[in-house]
């Protein structure tokens, strides 16, 4: 893709988000100090369902006032033929490093890009009839996420595919977090305050359900979450909350599930570890956020991105088909994209389309940068950019052998301010798109925001 920074994104057609997680991952030791949970404890505890990464202020001086429900400690819980008191450790100190997420992790053979499909389309339809996930990234759609590893090398590797995004039911919006990992661990003792009952139901699963809330600074969050284990070792958590926004920083005031629905989440079949994925299912696509651009365009909804949908079936791909143009993740407000990792022959394509841009300039030559760019206006005001790079790098079977990654893009940018971008790569000796297939595909009447 053409843009100020000179920098193609078609190199990065999936694995933007990706790779900023992985650089946290295999940069940084995890340590955490964790007050006592009143959860049952798994591997961790999920992401929050917002993208964005807060940081704390360093100007800060004030610690905020956090106030959870009370617990009694000496009441009976249903289900549970003892209580154990709480942990009044204080807190607990970990540490850990993480490997690079992917679908095809060797650690986690039970796991992969399809199963990560089915899990998702299961978790989909265990929602209330009338829920609606709210429509963002595929990272915030409840779709699975790669497994992370964590910790040294265990006898069982600790892990786990998460899934979030926002929800809404009614007149109750908030967010719902799924983590699914498998392990032989027994089943946790009942703790007062971890959970409200716990539940033996039918083929040896158990659920421990819990509903509370916690006040910041005089903000009251809802809480809810449902923990099952299941004879196969599947490990299945749910939470749900009525906290909304980018930053999770709002509250709604009313959970958009219930508990009853958080229990259909967890004994669902299609989330367990040993069931069969269908032959043929695809991987999800993943997010094409990418972590070194940032761009800002006015918000997009569901049913703008399928009218482009409409538009972009028209483009002849020789056979293959373009998902659904989805949300871009992190810092691309209001950007859509979508995309075919292989049309053959290892060639990719990716589409991206944002409204609210400003008229592009020329730019000056990069030295030795490898490219040729070229700007036109067309008479109606479009400016059209071209694009070609060409980057080398070491084989990975033959270090001495040099191999040639080759990007075509081409960037359309409408007089209403919507900008078009269009990048196809390719490894030599296959060639990637041409630069007049991409103009026209930018250029396709319709592609308007």
């Amino acid at each position: 893709m053409v843009n100020d920074d000179s920098t193609s994104r078609a190199t990065r057609i999936w694995t933007g988000a990706l790779l900023a997680v992985s650089v946290i991952a295999l940069a940084l030791v995890v340590v955490g100090l964790v007050l006592p949970s009143p959860e049952p404890e798994l591997t961790t505890t999920p992401p929050p369902a917002s993208s964005g990464a807060e940081q704390a202020d360093p100007t800060a001086t004030e610690t905020p006032t956090v106030v959870d429900e009370p617990v009694d400690r000496n009441a009976p819980i249903p289900g549970c033929d003892t209580v154990e008191a709480p942990d009044e450790s204080g807190y607990t100190a970990f540490t850990g490093m993480g490997s690079p997420p992917t679908y095809d992790n060797p650690e986690f053979p039970w796991f992969n890009g399809p199963k990560a499909t089915a899990m998702s389309t299961a978790l989909a339809r265990a929602l209330p009839a009338r829920a609606e996930i709210a429509f963002a990234s595929p990272m915030q759609s409840l779709i699975f996420q790669p497994i992370s590893s964590f910790g040294a090398p265990d006898p069982e590797p600790r892990g786990f595919t998460y899934a979030s995004g926002e929800v809404i039911n009614g007149d109750s919006r908030g967010s719902v977090s799924v983590n699914v990992q498998r392990s032989s661990a027994p089943i946790p003792p009942c703790v007062a305050g971890q959970l409200d009952e716990r539940r033996s139901l039918p083929g040896g699963v158990v659920v421990d359900v819990h509903d509370t809330w916690q006040e910041t600074d005089g903000v009251r969050t809802l809480k809810r979450s449902a923990y099952g284990y299941v004879a196969d070792g599947s490990r299945i958590a749910v939470w749900a909350s009525d906290t909304v926004g980018a930053n999770q920083r709002e509250n709604s005031g009313s959970i958009p599930l219930t508990i009853d629905d958080l229990v259909r989440i967890v004994v669902d079949p299609g989330l367990r570890v040993s069931t069969p994925v269908a032959p043929g299912t695809p991987a999800p696509m993943e997010d094409c956020a990418d972590p070194f651009e940032s761009y800002k365009g006015p918000s997009v909804t569901r049913a703008k991105a399928r009218a482009l949908d409409s538009v972009l079936a028209a483009v002849d791909l020789g056979g293959a088909r373009l998902p659904p143009m989805v949300p871009v993740g992190s810092n691309a407000e209001g950007m859509l994209c979508t995309g075919v990792a292989n049309l053959g022959d290892g060639v990719a394509l990716e589409i991206t389309i944002v409204g609210g841009q400003p008229r592009p300039s020329r730019e000056r030559p990069v030295p030795g940068r490898g490219g040729q760019k070229t700007l036109r206006t067309l008479p109606d005001g479009t400016v059209v950019q071209t694009d070609v790079v060409w980057q080398s790098s070491s084989s990975t079977t033959d270090p001495r052998e040099q191999v040639r990654k080759t990007t075509h893009s081409a960037v359309v940018t409408r007089p209403t301010g919507t900008r078009v971008s269009v990048s196809s790569t390719a490894t030599s000796p296959t060639d990637p798109l041409s630069v007049e297939e991409l103009e026209n595909i930018a250029l396709t009447p319709g592609l308007e925001l």
